[in-house]
C-alpha cells in the first residue's frame, strides 16, 4: 500500500501527505483492544508542516493498512505521522473547529436521530443528554463553554453551525433556529449562523430566517444524488434534485451562504460529474465533500465497488476540482474533518489549476 500510494501521489501531482490523509479517512486505522469504534485526534504527518484534525473509524475495515504505534501512525509498520489529543468521538453537543473561532452546534440530539444507512452518529455515545429548548439553557450552555475554554465572549466566534438530528416538522425547526439566533445575539454573536439539514423548503419561511437572522447559511444535506430513497430518512430523501437546486438558487439571491454536503464512495464517478455540474451555479460556497467512512463492519457494503481502491477518490477530487475551478469559492480544510481537502501552501494552487 504504501508504494501504490506513492504511485498514486506522482500520478496525480499531489503531496504524498495529502493522500495519505484522504487514505487514513477512507481506510480508517486498526487499533487491537480497543471497544470503541471512533477516535478525533491532531496528526501531523512526516512530511508536513502543518497539523491537521481528524476523526476516524476504528477496526471497522478490517483490512486497513493503518496502525498506530507509540504515537506513532503506520503505514504497513512505516511511520508517517505523529499523533497527538487523542479522545473518544462522541455525539457531544459542541466541538470547535478553525482554532475555536467556529462551533458545530449539535442541538437536538444527533445520537437519537437513525435512519440513514451510511450514518453512524447513533452508534457513538450518546452524550447530548442536554435538551436546548429555551434561550436559557442555550445561553448557560454557551457561557460555560466560554469559561471553560478561556474564550472572553461570543463576539469571538465567527460561526456556528447547527448540526441535528431531524426536527418533527419544518415549522419546529424554525422556531428552534429563531431561538438559537436570538439566544446568541444577546450574548454578542455576530458571525454567522448555518444550518446542515433538508427540512427548509418554504421559500417565504427561508427569506422570514433571513431577514430575522441576517448573517446566515444554508447547507443543504444532499449526501447522495440518486437512490435517495433506499439510503435516507423520508425527511431527506424526499428533497429531489430538481428542488434542492430551485431552493439554491433562491437562497443565494437572498444573500444566503449557500452550498451542500455529499459523501464521496456511495455513486459513480460519472454521477458526481453530472450533479455537481448541474448545483454549481446555484451555491456560492464550496460543497463540502466527506469521504464515506465504515462507522461499523457492515457498512462497507454500501460503497461502491470502484471506491473501495482509494484511487477513486483521488479521481473525484479532480473531477469536483475541475467542474468548480472558475468560481471564487474554495474548500475551507477545517470545516470536514474527513475531507478531500487538507491545509498545507499548495491548496487553492491545485484546486485552481
Amino acid at each position: 500500500m504504501y508504494n501504490y500510494l506513492m504511485q498514486l501521489a506522482e500520478k496525480y501531482n499531489m503531496p504524498f501527505e495529502r493522500v495519505i490523509s484522504i487514505a487514513l479517512n477512507r481506510y480508517g486505522i486498526l487499533i487491537p483492544n480497543i471497544p470503541d469504534n471512533r477516535l478525533r485526534f491532531n496528526l501531523k504527518l512526516l512530511d508536513s508542516n502543518e497539523t491537521n484534525y481528524y476523526a476516524v473509524c476504528i477496526n471497522t475495515y478490517l483490512k486497513s493498512p493503518f496502525t498506530i504505534k507509540k504515537g506513532n501512525l503506520m503505514l504497513e509498520n512505516i511511520p508517517v505521522g505523529i499523533i497527538s489529543n487523542i479522545e473518544k468521538d462522541t455525539c457531544l453537543s459542541t466541538y470547535f473547529r478553525n482554532n475555536k473561532k467556529a462551533i458545530t452546534f449539535n442541538s437536538n440530539s444527533r445520537s437519537k436521530c437513525i435512519g440513514c444507512k451510511f450514518c453512524g452518529t447513533y452508534s457513538l455515545s450518546d452524550d447530548d443528554v442536554i435538551i436546548f429548548d429555551s434561550k436559557e439553557k442555550v445561553q448557560q450552555y454557551f457561557n460555560n463553554l466560554l469559561h471553560k475554554n478561556q474564550i472572553a465572549t461570543m463576539g469571538d466566534i465567527e460561526d456556528i453551525t447547527i448540526c441535528t438530528g431531524c426536527f418533527e416538522n419544518e415549522n419546529k425547526l424554525i422556531e428552534h433556529l429563531l431561538m438559537v439566533s436570538e439566544s446568541f445575539k444577546e450574548m454578542g454573536f455576530n458571525g454567522r449562523l448555518n444550518y446542515i439539514g433538508s427540512q427548509l423548503r418554504n421559500y417565504n419561511k427561508i427569506s422570514m430566517l433571513k431577514n430575522n437572522i441576517g448573517n446566515f447559511g444554508i447547507y443543504f444535506s444532499i449526501e447522495k444524488f440518486i437512490d435517495r430513497e433506499k439510503f435516507m430518512k423520508p425527511e431527506k430523501s424526499s428533497l429531489t434534485m430538481e428542488k434542492a437546486k430551485e431552493l439554491m438558487n433562491y437562497c443565494t439571491k437572498l444573500d444566503i451562504t449557500t452550498t451542500f454536503l455529499y459523501i464521496l464512495g456511495l455513486e459513480k464517478i460519472e454521477t458526481i460529474e453530472y450533479y455537481f455540474s448541474y448545483l454549481k451555479d446555484s451555491i456560492n460556497k464550496f460543497p463540502i465533500v466527506q469521504v464515506f467512512q465504515d462507522y461499523t463492519i457492515n457498512q462497507e457494503q454500501y460503497r461502491i465497488p470502484e471506491a473501495k481502491d482509494i484511487e477513486y477518490y483521488l479521481k473525484a477530487r479532480e473531477t469536483i476540482n475541475n467542474i468548480l475551478k472558475d468560481k471564487e469559492y474554495s474548500p475551507n480544510s477545517w470545516e470536514c474533518f474527513r475531507s478531500l481537502y487538507f491545509k498545507d501552501k499548495k491548496t487553492k494552487e491545485l484546486i485552481k489549476k
